[in-house]
């Protein structure tokens, strides 16, 4: 009876260890496991929007931090941001509509740090502070790049349609995956493609995809197919198939049905 009940038990802690939205995790689905949230009014100056899991877990979420493009608000990527939620990211982004120097990025990580060290806050110990990715579009993308340079808390990068016309790419030293659009007319794939082949220091992807214009990034499907290999690749650290998208030599990316010119510049 006694080695029954202690049976009973582990299995009883075994589902409910599983019934934890984490163990459901697949990168492939558009929809993660977790139940969101969107919280307005918070962060710095309570100007950013906060996209997350309903319910936090503790030392269980990773951060991304997404600079809008010129004139944009977080409302207009909801499809993304919402996206990357469900899977367990805490993805903060500010409200203001010109990101192009980085600062409101990193002053967003930065918040989000401090709160993960505050006992009344929220985040309290809820984050993995190693794993922070910054995700530009256009000239949101400067602003990522910049918000790399000079915050060290931020780890890899994602970049729409990137017009980085004041960050320098071979200054950065975070992987960092490029994304351009073949029908894109304000940031045409080849100025993307040139800043990416700047790259000295750091481990650098670069893909175009063949359905996309310069907006829309955030509902294109197959974009945000790579973008939650990515994500799970470089703040999951997944070490399967979404890890097997951009590293190995027989990397998946690189025969991915509508894109083209896919480059990586490195051997891992």
């Amino acid at each position: 009876m006694k080695y029954f009940r202690t049976m009973l038990r582990f299995i009883m802690a075994v589902l409910m260890t599983c019934a934890v939205p984490a163990c459901a995790a697949v990168w492939e689905d558009a929809t993660g496991p977790y139940a969101t949230i969107v919280i307005g009014d918070t962060g710095p100056e309570n100007t950013y929007y906060i996209y997350r899991p309903q319910t936090l877990r503790s030392n269980a979420h990773p951060v991304a931090v997404f600079c809008v493009g010129s004139g944009s608000h977080p409302r207009n990527y909801e499809a993304l941001l919402t996206s990357l939620a469900s899977h367990g990211v805490i993805v903060i982004a500010s409200t203001d509509p010109y990101q192009w120097d980085g600062v409101k990025a990193s002053a967003g990580v930065n918040w989000l740090m401090a709160q993960n060290q505050t006992g009344k806050s929220d985040y309290y110990q809820k984050l993995i502070p190693s794993k922070v990715l910054a995700i530009g579009h256009s000239v949101g993308g400067n602003g990522a790049v910049l918000a790399s340079i000079k915050n060290s808390k931020i780890t890899s990068l994602l970049l729409y349609a990137p017009s980085l016309e004041l960050a320098n790419s071979p200054d950065l030293l975070v992987p960092t995956f490029y994304i351009a659009g073949s029908l894109d007319t304000t940031i045409p794939p080849h100025l993307v493609k040139a800043r990416y082949q700047d790259e000295k220091k750091a481990p650098g992807w670069y893909g175009e995809n063949t359905n996309q214009g310069h907006i829309g990034f955030a509902r294109n499907p197959s974009v945000q197919y790579y973008t939650r290999a990515w994500v799970y690749t470089q703040l999951f650290g997944d070490s399967g198939t979404a890890r097997g998208s951009f590293y190995g030599p027989d990397w998946t990316f690189k025969n991915a049905a509508t894109w083209r010119d896919q480059l990586k510049n490195n051997s891992e």
